[in-house]
C-alpha cells in the first residue's frame, strides 16, 4: 500500500529492509526439503583382495546458518521469519526434529563424537542434562494431630 511504512524492530534494524520483505511462503517447504535428508549413506567398497565391506558416513548435519546462506540471507532474518510468519514457525520446528533426528542417529551408530553430539544438542537444539537443572529446595512441614 502506498504511504504505508514498515516498522522494524530494534534486531531488525541492522538487517536491510528489502531482505525482511522477501520471506516468501515457499521457503516453507524448501526448509523442510534441506533439513529432510538420510542421516548416513553406505557405501561399498572393495578391497584389494576382492571382498567388499560396507562403510558408513554420516550426512553432513543440515543447519540453520547453511540454509541462510543458501537463501542469501542469515540465521537472524529465519528468527524473525519465525517470529512473523507462523507456517515458518512451525516448518522450523519440524526442522528442528529432523535435525535431532540426525544428530541421535549418527550420534548412536559412532558417527559422531559424543562430545560433539552433547555439545551440538545443547547449543543447536537446547537440550538439557540433569546437570543443566536447578535444584528448587522442597519445604515439609508436619503438624500434631
Amino acid at each position: 500500500m502506498p504511504g504505508k511504512k514498515t516498522v522494524l524492530s530494534s534486531s531488525e534494524k541492522t538487517i536491510k529492509k528489502d531482505t525482511l520483505l522477501r520471506y516468501r511462503p515457499e521457503f516453507c517447504d524448501k526448509l523442510l526439503a534441506f533439513f529432510d535428508v538420510p542421516a548416513f549413506h553406505v557405501t561399498e567398497v572393495t578391497k584389494r583382495d576382492g571382498s567388499v565391506s560396507l562403510v558408513e558416513t554420516a550426512a553432513e548435519l543440515p543447519t540453520f546458518a547453511a540454509f541462510a546462506k543458501q537463501l542469501g540471507t542469515t540465521c537472524e532474518v529465519l528468527k524473525i521469519w519465525e517470529s512473523k510468519h507462523p507456517a515458518f514457525r512451525e516448518a522450523a520446528k519440524k526442522a528442528r526434529d529432523l535435525q535431532s533426528n540426525i544428530l541421535i542417529q549418527n550420534s548412536l551408530r559412532g558417527n559422531y563424537s559424543a562430545s560433539f553430539a552433547v555439545f551440538t544438542a545443547k547449543n543447536l537444539l537446547g537440550w538439557k542434562d540433569g546437570k543443566d537443572d536447578i535444584a528448587v529446595p522442597i519445604t515439609v512441614s508436619w503438624e500434631d494431630k
